[in-house]
C-alpha cells in the first residue's frame, strides 16, 4: 500500500467541533479579559483657609460651584490663628512630608514669600502661576500685578478688599448729636463727647488681636502719607519718623475709649456690638460688609456719600485716608505635588471672573476686574468700592493683612495688644524699630519686590532692586 493509502480520513464534524471550542475558548478569554486600571485622579482636595466660622458663605458657594462644575469635591481645613499664620507652620511640615495640600489661602506679597523661606526647596515647592494668570486676563489687572513677586505670579489674586474703612452706628450719633466724622480731630471730638456720655467710642477686639494692629494701622496710614506707608512696608523708612509717635498718640487716647472687656472680644463680636448700638464706631476691613449682609439681613449699609434716613450702619474712609486705597488682597497658592494639576484647576477657577462673579459678592469685597458689571454686588457698599477704587489717588498694601512677613507681622500683632494693655511706649517703639530693620533684612534676602521690573508697585523700586 501506499503511504497516502494508509493515512486516515479525519471526520469534518470533528474539525468543526474543534473549530468551536476555540472559538469558545477566545471568546470567553476576551471576556474575562480586564485590562490594567488607568491610575484615576483624587475625587477629593483639601484646601487650606480661614474663612471657617462666619465668613464661610462665599467660599462655600465657590467650593460648591468648582465641584458642581468638576466633580471634585473641596476639603476645607482651617488651622485656628491670625490670617493663616500657624497654618504656614502646617503646610510646610505636609510639603516636607510629600503630602502637601492641593491648594492653600495666603495674603500675596511678603506673607507668600515666607513660604518661600520656610519651605524645603524654597519657591521652587511652589507652582509659578503666572501663565495661568495670562490664560485668565488676572495679570492685567492692577491687583495681579501687585500680587506679581519681581514680574512672577506664585499666587493668584482671587479679590480686592479695602482695609481704611470705618463703621458708624447712624443711630447712636443721632442720638448724641455726632457728626459721621472725615478728620482725625473730628474722630478725637466724637469719641470726647460718646466717652463723656458713658458710651464706647471705638470698639475693637483683643481677643484675635488683628483690630488692634488694624487701628493703629490706619492711624499710620492717616499721619504719615502714603509714601511713608510703603517704605515701612519695605523696611526702608526711617524707625525713628515721627509720624510713628505721632500715630501711637492717637492710638492710645482711642484705647481709653474701647469697651471694658475689649480683650475678650473678636473681630466678629465687635461687629456686632456696632450694629447692635452697643458703640459707635468699628475700625476695619470691608469684609465686615460681608459678615453684615450675610448675618443681618434688616441692617441697612450705607457708604458716608449717601447716608439715607433709614440708614442703620454708616461706611466710610478711615477719617484722614480718603482717596487711598489701603488693599488687601486674598489669593491661591498651589504646592508641587502628586495632584498639583486639581490644586492649580481649582485655583484658576476661583482666580478667574466666573469664580470671582461667586465669592465677592457674599464675601464683600470687589472683583480684580474691573469690567465686571457692579449689578452682581448685593450692597451698595460694595458698588461704592468699585468707584472709589476707580477713583482712588494711591494704593497701598495693608500691613496688617499681607504686607509684612510673617515673623514682622506676629511681632507687631502681638506687640500692638500689649500697647494697647499697658499704654508703655517704649517697648512699643522698640518692638516698631525692630520690625521695619527686620522687614527690610528680609526684602533684600528675597531679592524680590512687588510688581514688575517696568512697572513696580506704587513706582517704588527698592534699593536692593536697583542693584
Amino acid at each position: 500500500m501506499s503511504q497516502q493509502a494508509t493515512k486516515k480520513k479525519v471526520s469534518p464534524l470533528l474539525i468543526a467541533g474543534i473549530l468551536v471550542v476555540i472559538v469558545v475558548l477566545v471568546a470567553a478569554a476576551f471576556l474575562l479579559y480586564k485590562p490594567p486600571a488607568a491610575p484615576t485622579k483624587p475625587s477629593k482636595i483639601t484646601f487650606y483657609t480661614w474663612w471657617a466660622g462666619l465668613e464661610r458663605f462665599a467660599i462655600d458657594a465657590l467650593i460648591g460651584n468648582f465641584t458642581k462644575n468638576t466633580g471634585v469635591a473641596v476639603e476645607k481645613t482651617a488651622v485656628p490663628g491670625g490670617a493663616g499664620v500657624n497654618a504656614k507652620y502646617a503646610i510646610i511640615a505636609l510639603i516636607m512630608a510629600g503630602k502637601p495640600p492641593e491648594a492653600f489661602q495666603v495674603h500675596c506679597g511678603p506673607e507668600m514669600i515666607s513660604y518661600f523661606m520656610a519651605a524645603p526647596h524654597g519657591k521652587d515647592d511652589f507652582v509659578d502661576l503666572t501663565s495661568v494668570g495670562q490664560e485668565i486676563g488676572l495679570t492685567a489687572t492692577p491687583p495681579g500685578q501687585v500680587c506679581m513677586l519681581s514680574g512672577r505670579l506664585y499666587t493668584l489674586p482671587v479679590n480686592l478688599h479695602r482695609a481704611n474703612l470705618i463703621f458708624m452706628n447712624k443711630q447712636v450719633l443721632d442720638k448724641y448729636g455726632v457728626k459721621p466724622p472725615t478728620t482725625i480731630d473730628e474722630l478725637n471730638a466724637a469719641c470726647s463727647k460718646l466717652k463723656a456720655a458713658g458710651v464706647p467710642c471705638l470698639v475693637q477686639a483683643g481677643a484675635d488681636q488683628f483690630t488692634v494692629l488694624h487701628l493703629w494701622e490706619q492711624i499710620f496710614l492717616a499721619v504719615a502719607g502714603p509714601d511713608k506707608f510703603i517704605k515701612f512696608m519695605y523696611g526702608t523708612l526711617d524707625p525713628n519718623d515721627p509720624s510713628i509717635t505721632q500715630a501711637t498718640q492717637i492710638f492710645l487716647g482711642y484705647v481709653d475709649t474701647f469697651p471694658p472687656d475689649w480683650m475678650a472680644l473678636d473681630w466678629t463680636s465687635a461687629v456686632d456690638r456696632v450694629v447692635k448700638g452697643m458703640g459707635a464706631f468699628h475700625v476695619d476691613g470691608d469684609w465686615a460688609v460681608g459678615l453684615i449682609y450675610n448675618v443681618y439681613p434688616n441692617v441697612k449699609m450705607c457708604p458716608i456719600d449717601a447716608i439715607t434716613p433709614d440708614c442703620n450702619i454708616i461706611v466710610a474712609p478711615f477719617p484722614g485716608t480718603q482717596g487711598i486705597y489701603n488693599m488687601v488682597i486674598d489669593a491661591v497658592a498651589v504646592p508641587k505635588g502628586p495632584a498639583q494639576d486639581l490644586g492649580v484647576q481649582f485655583a484658576k477657577f476661583f482666580a478667574s471672573r466666573d469664580g470671582q462673579k461667586i465669592f465677592n459678592p457674599l464675601k464683600g469685597s470687589i472683583a480684580c476686574y474691573a469690567d465686571l458689571p457692579t449689578d452682581i454686588y448685593p450692597t451698595s457698599i460694595q458698588k461704592w468700592e468699585v468707584s472709589q477704587y476707580a477713583a482712588s489717588k494711591s494704593q497701598v498694601f495693608s500691613i496688617t493683612h499681607g504686607a509684612l512677613f510673617s515673623d514682622v507681622w506676629s511681632k507687631l500683632l502681638s506687640g500692638a495688644v500689649l500697647l494697647a494693655q499697658t499704654k508703655q511706649t517704649s517697648m512699643w517703639y522698640s518692638t516698631v524699630s525692630d520690625a521695619i530693620k527686620l522687614e527690610r533684612q528680609l526684602w533684600e534676602q528675597s531679592g524680590l519686590f512687588l510688581g514688575t521690573p517696568e512697572k513696580p508697585f506704587a513706582g517704588y523700586l527698592p534699593p536692593w532692586a536697583k542693584k
